[in-house]
């Protein structure tokens, strides 16, 4: 049971980082993008590709735990 329970603190905890990265990017970008150097800029680009990637592959895992959840819900 201590392995679910992680693993539910574990997804709280993702939300939450998610939620404040959202606000934070909301909050900023604006002025990012205006007193950033080029330099940045290019930075920012690489960064954005790479969690691009994460978040796609999240949503995979996440279908795949959706799909996992539905068929022992059949089972049950």
């Amino acid at each position: 049971m201590a392995a679910t329970r992680s693993f539910l603190d574990n997804l709280t905890n993702l939300r939450l980082v998610l939620s404040v990265a959202v606000e934070h990017i909301q909050a900023n970008r604006d002025q990012f993008v205006k007193s950033g150097t080029a330099e940045q800029m290019r930075q920012a680009q690489t960064l954005i590709s790479k969690i691009q990637t994460l978040a796609e592959e999240l949503d995979k895992e996440f279908t795949a735990l959706e799909n996992l959840v539905a068929q022992q819900r059949r089972l049950m």
